[in-house]
């Protein structure tokens, strides 16, 4: 490939990247979901659904995040390859 299409392929990983992190947010390594407890009672369905939910923002926030650097690498290797 040559150097712009690899600066191309950079800028848009980049963008894509910082949508996600802006609709989803950073991945933070602190979880909100509490500590773990034996109940008698059933799990109500909500919690299950906001576990998901959170697990879904998770996993977007890392790929967006993945994204950005991935992007700037493009964007190094299409400087690299250029000179």
């Amino acid at each position: 490939m040559t150097s712009v299409a690899w600066n191309i392929l950079g800028l848009l990983a980049n963008l894509v990247g910082v949508i996600l992190l802006f609709l989803f947010g950073m991945p933070f390594r602190v979880r909100t979901r509490g500590y773990r407890l034996l109940t008698s009672q059933p799990v109500e369905s909500e919690k299950r659904r906001l576990a998901g939910l959170e697990l879904t923002y998770d996993a977007a926030g890392w790929l967006g995040l993945a994204l950005i650097v991935l992007g700037t690498a493009m964007q190094i290797l299409a400087t690299v390859t250029h000179g």
